[in-house]
């Protein structure tokens, strides 16, 4: 169990996962915007979620999070909320390909803002793969064309920059919380977030002219792209960096270009499936090079780990001395001289007292 625990291609799946299930969500999210408006799906989605996650799990969330301070916790919900709505907004403004494009982009973020806030020196060795999943991932979504800017591109960016608060503030939060907490706490605030937008900003929801397929896309989104893939999410970033969860995030064009395929007859062109090939192949080599600093590290612990266990057993070392020194030939010397010299000290006195007589 130890062993598995320490393992990171586990951690590694379970993002691999997480990117499976939104790359579907994705492709089939804008069936359900044929008969519910964006707020209101992502305000029903939300709020499924978090009735399951209290059924399940609320005492438990409310326990752990009477411990610690609502700034451990907030800031990493605020963004999820905020990405949510950013990119499901920009799904009904711009297309899939460009909102895919912008929203994988945490893995140009997350080193920067985790840099700002851990007050550490910016990873410089990631850079490479940076600028290879930012070219695969225009050719896979622009398919050799220009990116138009608008609202809906705007949006999408926004989502990006906060899916990178999320990464880098959530791995902060599984320092004192449980992945399921962490999880919790992102639907309960999403909920609360995507739920006031919708009152303000749209009409109210008309659930008898809500589909049924619209109901099941929502279901789907609700258990699997948000129930088990934030707490996916939350596992994987209690293992692995933010940096590196961000590099597997951007999978997520390559499978919703995958779906899109399968469900709506869209097809990828050469350049789309070169940029598919260099983003899997980037993702592979960047994990793979993450994967050999923890790994070499064991090399290195002999050195103060033998420090520390000859300064610990004084008293092994005081008793091997004195055998040394009981054992030793030389001290024997002078003890038999001192042993000897006394009679004969005695003999010779009493010879010269008996001639005196």
């Amino acid at each position: 169990m130890s062993h598995w625990k320490q393992a990171r291609w586990p951690f590694v799946v379970f993002v691999l996962i997480e990117v499976v299930i939104f790359g579907s969500g994705s492709a089939v999210t804008k069936f359900a915007y044929d008969s519910i408006t964006p707020l209101w799906c992502l305000a029903v989605r939300f709020g499924l979620a978090t009735a399951v996650f209290a059924l399940f799990f609320g005492r438990r969330i409310v326990a752990r999070l009477r411990s610690v301070k609502v700034r451990l916790w907030l800031p990493q919900a605020l963004c999820m909320g905020i990405s949510y709505l950013c990119c499901n907004v920009a799904l009904d403004l711009t297309t899939a390909t460009n909102v895919g494009f912008l929203v994988a982009l945490p893995v140009v973020f997350a080193p920067l803002l985790s840099t700002m806030v851990e007050r550490s020196r910016y990873p410089r060795a990631i850079i490479p793969f940076q600028v290879g999943v930012a070219g695969g991932l225009y050719l896979l979504c622009s398919q050799g064309g220009s990116l138009a800017v608008g609202p809906g591109e705007l949006l999408a960016l926004g989502s990006s920059v906060a899916l990178a608060g999320a990464l880098v503030f959530g791995k902060q939060a599984l320092a004192e919380l449980d992945a399921v907490t962490v999880a919790g706490t992102q639907i309960a605030v999403a909920f609360a977030l995507c739920l006031g937008c919708a009152l303000v900003a749209e009409p109210m929801l008309d659930v008898a002219a809500v589909r049924p397929v619209a109901w099941g896309i929502i279901v789907f989104l609700a258990l699997f792209s948000t129930c088990l893939a934030f707490f996916l999410q939350s596992l994987a970033l209690d293992r692995l960096s933010s940096t590196t969860v961000s590099l597997l995030l951007t999978g997520e064009p390559v499978f919703t270009a995958l779906f899109a395929y399968l469900f709506l007859g869209e097809t990828l062109s050469a350049m789309g499936l070169l940029g598919a090939a260099v983003i899997v192949g980037t993702v592979v080599a960047a994990t793979w090079a993450d994967g050999r600093t923890p790994a070499s590290a064991p090399e290195e612990a002999p050195a103060p780990a033998s420090a520390a266990t000859s300064a610990v057993p004084a008293e092994s070392v005081a008793m091997a001395a004195s055998a040394e020194a009981s054992s030793a030939p030389a001290p024997l010397v002078p003890l038999r001289r001192r042993a000897v010299a006394p009679p004969r000290l005695f003999v010779r006195s009493r010879r010269k007292s008996r001639m005196a007589a």
